[in-house]
């Protein structure tokens, strides 16, 4: 999946403290440290205390058998203790080390996963601990079990599609929406000649390939750019549309899990769609990527929770990447410019802060599902930390799929990871300067500036709609609401979009947390649709 820019610079100020704690000169105590693998769960463990006791940020910086680094943070609890676990799959030897703010050298030590025993390696900090711990072999899996380390067995070979070949007699024609629809077959691969490429492209038409279950929408560009590609051997199009089988789906499925730390299940079959030229004369080239997007949609059954669906590109090693959400019909739509494989899932992401019984629980796991709101780590959300304007601004950016747009904002440098959300808010008219070139970017919200923002976005999703100025409650602290911001405190409140911090007080210039943000951006999403 795509690192959002949350999760990015995670990555940057932990690999900087690692990179101070080389040079710093204070010893650390790390005691009772192991690390080791389960095979029957996947999952490497590492444990032990912080002689500093409660409270205290430890991290974790893991060097994987394939190069990868794979990076934590979590608080230590009664006594010091502290747990780490993560999903692992390939074979090889970790490379642990431990750290502590504004402590000295890493504490290392390792194990090994799917590879034989060999004697435990020794904990090697730089200063003389009261205890050296060493970490815990891995056992070995018995060759041929089923429960073996290491990536799933390879799947059964998914089967040859049968070809047909897409013809002008065989479409059905909608002149009103401009496209032709071809019936397509699952494990089909459809060769569509340049000359009805080029009629198609040449009357603005696009194609749909519709099955029982999917439709991939070709736009008359994107025919024109397949055209162009295939009139240059006077050959054709073809696209091809097979199921993966049921093997090959769960191990996809795995590997997902493992990557994602969340729950996922499956609410279609896993699709694979391919796209390549024939020439004339029979050579094949594939096209791995497309200048103009193409729509996909699968239709989801067997869901449990509508709320946390979304269609995803699934990679070979279990990477997933969001590309849209579920509409009417259980029908999950979104665009994208390659092919491979694609999915329904739901996506359940739970965090340790934010448990099943918190008022904010529905929210976040709603919002992290759409890919909208990520923890501050794999297992902690920090409901109760602020948040700045930039970063209000990019949650609504998200939840309504903006882009483009510019900003000429003295403050919003365009280093800055913000820099193209507050570009594209300004362009929608979501947000607006605090001076004639200014925003206050990393300043953190009031709750009567939020209400602004998000009462422009809900305009942007309902153009037509004029909020009921009937429903809108009195708050007791009214005249505490800025003057430019009570039309948005009284609408805001009368969709729903935000509810005071008591029956009857708003807090106005209060600031925001971060599950207060969830919620928020969850109500867009319901507001007004009754």
């Amino acid at each position: 999946m795509k690192k959002s820019i949350p999760a990015l610079i995670l990555i940057l100020l932990l690999s900087t403290f690692w990179q101070a704690l080389a040079t710093a000169s204070e010893t650390v105590w790390f005691t009772n440290v192991t690390a080791s693998a389960d095979i029957s769960t996947k999952q490497a463990t590492v444990t032990g205390k912080v002689a500093s006791g409660a409270g205290q940020l430890v991290t974790l910086k893991v060097a994987e058998p394939g190069g990868q680094l794979f990076l934590d943070s979590i608080t230590s609890g009664d006594g010091g203790a502290f747990t780490f676990t993560w999903n692992i799959s390939a074979e090889g030897k970790y490379e642990v080390q431990l750290g502590v703010e504004n402590s000295d050298t890493p504490y290392k030590t390792s194990f090994s996963y799917g590879q034989p025993a060999s004697a435990p390696p020794s904990a090697t900090p730089s200063a003389k601990p009261s205890v050296a711990p060493s970490a815990t072999p891995t056992p070995t899996p018995s060759p041929g079990t089923g429960s073996g380390s290491g990536p799933p067995a390879s799947p059964a070979p998914t089967p040859s599609p049968a070809v047909v070949r897409v013809t002008e007699d065989k479409l059905a024609m909608n002149d009103a929406l401009k496209e032709a629809t071809f019936t397509l077959g699952t494990s089909t691969e459809a060769r569509i000649p340049a000359a009805l490429l080029d009629k198609l492209a040449q009357g603005g038409s696009g194609l749909n390939l519709a099955g029982a279950d999917f439709t991939l929408k070709l736009s008359a560009r994107t025919l024109g750019e397949l055209l162009a590609a295939a009139s240059k051997s006077s050959g054709e199009a073809v696209i091809s549309v097979v199921k993966v089988p049921p093997a090959g789906s769960e191990s996809l499925l795995a590997l997902a899990k493992q990557r994602e730390f969340a729950d996922l299940k499956l609410a279609s079959d896993i699709y694979e769609f391919k796209a390549k030229l024939i020439s004339a004369g029979g050579a094949e080239t594939p096209v791995t990527a497309f200048a103009h997007p193409v729509t996909l949609q699968l239709k989801a059954s067997g869901l449990a929770a509508a709320k946390l669906a979304g269609l995803y590109y699934i990679s070979d090693t279990g990477e997933l990447e969001y590309i849209g959400s579920l509409s009417a019909g259980n029908v999950a739509s979104g665009q994208t410019d390659h092919f491979s494989k694609y999915a329904v899932l739901e996506y359940r992401k739970t965090f340790s802060d934010v448990p099943a019984g918190s008022w904010a629980y529905d929210a976040v796991t709603e919002m992290a599902a759409k890919h909208i709101v990520e923890g501050i780590s794999q297992r902690e959300f920090a409901p109760g930390r602020q948040v700045t304007r930039a970063e209000f601004a990019a949650l609504l950016v998200r939840a309504l799929g903006l882009g483009g747009g510019s900003a000429a904002f003295t403050d919003v440098p365009a280093a800055k990871w913000y820099a193209d959300e507050v570009a594209a808010a300004y362009q929608a008219g979501i947000i607006k300067g605090t001076g004639t070139d200014t925003f206050r970017p990393e300043q953190t919200i009031s709750r009567e500036e939020m209400a602004a923002m998000l009462v422009r976005a809900w305009s942007i999703l309902h153009p037509q709609t004029k909020p009921d100025a009937a429903a809108s409650p009195v708050f007791k602290d009214q005249a505490a609401v800025s003057i430019w911001a009570r039309d948005a405190v009284s609408t805001a409140a009368g969709l729903g979009l935000m509810k005071g911090r008591s029956a009857s007080a708003f807090v106005p210039q209060g600031t925001t947390t971060r599950a207060e943000a969830a919620q928020a951006i969850a109500n867009i999403g319901n507001a007004g649709n009754d």
